[in-house]
């Protein structure tokens, strides 16, 4: 296949600048995303909370994928980190790692995430300071809106670190509000406005030890990024099945926090596995699609958590055998990109309720980004190339077919699926639908699980 319409090839996030219109070919999206620039802002006291430490790392891992141009960081101090994922690893060594350029000086013409404290102004078109305080995260104007920030909660801070990344790469897209409003969300009552102090919730000393990942692409790797930096104190006693039947693509690596181009072509169960059992996890891996042929045997783990992308292996969710399941979907066009839809079952709804068979009109609709200038671009090179008309036609639908999608979104969503299972542990509210786009984050749809069934044991450590 030619590369110009492999579309195991095409960065899902830059896709954005085409199915909006923005450039008229794929080479000038490139352009125009090769101009995003992300600032860090590291200042003293990031290495004495793990939580501030799990934002930075979020941010780094997160952000390069999105801003093509570069994520820039200035640190105040080369301590050590202590987290996983870059345990013993300087911050300057951690930054490179995640594909960052530590730089003395920072600009004013890029956006800017701050962390810890910092003694001056810091420049950047809009400046922000990712914040938590127990289950709730957020980002905000102003370092005097900050939360408190006290007992360390992982959660929350991935939260903020995507949150601040989202309204960074809104704003230098031309979103106007983006950056500059203050954002967050409670992981433990959703419903609450996120600086109510009913939704920073207890104190939670439970972690789940047995979870199933169904999918490990863009959603299943940020489930497993996640859970690399919560506070296990023996994540070898903590299981995880592993199923994906897919290989890595050069695509993947746009939205897949664990994939990197050195893992073109491998199966992403084993990429996955490699990675969490590098920091001590025990892992199994099934490389078969998840269908109705799946079942739970014995005593495999009984929590799952899906991220598949198609509504067909969702419908088998329910026959599998699982106690409790968490699902997420994103959406994938440029007006939905930034949408988190999370459903848990058991609920008031059964999976072929949630995901009702659609007729063969709706399956087969024609992409609406197709009359863009750069498919029209597309199909003029693939005639070029001596593709006849048939076949450029074929090879523009597939390439416009493809979803859009961004790492960070991926990020917010595995904290709010892991937060319900967090909750079941600790006894607490449990939700059947919470639904919320990125780009409005003060409108949800939050539905309360009026029925979860019989209380469920997953399995479950303390945490540290």
């Amino acid at each position: 296949m030619s590369p110009v319409v492999d579309p195991d090839r095409v960065h899902r996030t830059v896709k954005l600048e085409v199915d909006e219109g923005r450039a008229k070919s794929f080479e000038e999206a490139e352009r125009i995303a090769s101009g995003y620039v992300l600032q860090v802002e590291a200042g003293r006291e990031i290495t004495s909370s793990s939580t501030r430490q799990a934002t930075l790392l979020s941010i780094l891992n997160a952000a390069r994928r999105a801003f093509l141009g570069g994520v820039r960081v200035r640190i105040s101090d080369d301590s050590v980190l202590t987290v996983r994922w870059a345990a013993g690893m300087r911050l300057s060594e951690a930054v490179s790692f995640y594909g960052g350029t530590v730089v003395d000086e920072l600009a004013g013409d890029h956006p800017t995430i701050v962390l810890g404290s910092v003694r001056d102004r810091t420049p950047g078109t809009v400046v922000l300071y990712p914040t938590w305080q127990g289950w709730s995260g957020g980002v905000v104007e102003t370092s005097a809106a900050r939360l408190e920030e006290g007992a360390d909660c992982v959660l929350s801070g991935v939260l903020a670190a995507a949150l601040a990344i989202s309204e960074c790469f809104q704003h230098v897209r031309g979103y106007v509000v983006a950056g500059r409003r203050d954002v967050g969300l409670s992981l433990w009552r959703p419903e609450l406005e996120w600086r109510d102090p009913a939704a920073f919730g207890p104190t939670c000393p439970y972690l789940p030890s047995r979870l199933w990942l169904l999918g490990l692409g863009h959603l299943g790797q940020a489930y497993c990024w996640v859970l690399g930096l919560l506070p296990y104190v023996r994540p070898e006693d903590v299981w995880l099945m592993l199923q994906d039947f897919d290989r890595v693509v050069e695509a993947n690596e746009a939205t897949s926090l664990l994939a990197s181009v050195d893992d073109l072509g491998q199966p992403k169960a084993r990429v996955v596995a490699r990675r969490m059992e590098e920091l001590g996890f025990r892992t199994s891996i099934t490389e078969r699609r998840f269908d109705e042929h799946t079942r739970r045997r014995g005593d495999e783990p009984g929590l799952a958590f899906a991220g598949v992308d198609r509504p067909e292996p969702r419908r088998e969710l329910e026959k599998a055998g699982f106690d409790l399941i968490v699902d997420a979907g994103l959406g994938g066009g440029p007006e939905h990109y930034l949408d988190i839809l999370i459903h848990s079952f058991p609920s008031g709804l059964t999976p072929t309720q949630a995901w009702p068979t659609r007729s063969r009109a709706d399956s087969d609709r024609r992409p609406k980004a197709l009359d863009r200038p750069a498919y029209e671009d597309l199909a003029e090179q693939l005639r070029t190339e001596g593709f006849t008309e048939e076949e450029a036609r074929c090879g523009v639908l597939d390439v416009a077919g493809q979803s859009i999608g961004a790492a960070f979104v991926g990020a917010a969503t595995a904290c709010l699926v892991l937060a319900e299972a967090l909750r079941t542990l600790c006894d607490g509210p449990r939700y059947e639908v919470i639904g919320l786009s990125l780009r409005s984050p003060g409108y949800r749809d939050v539905v309360v699980n009026g029925n979860p069934g019989s209380p469920v044991n997953p399995g479950f450590v303390m945490s540290a």
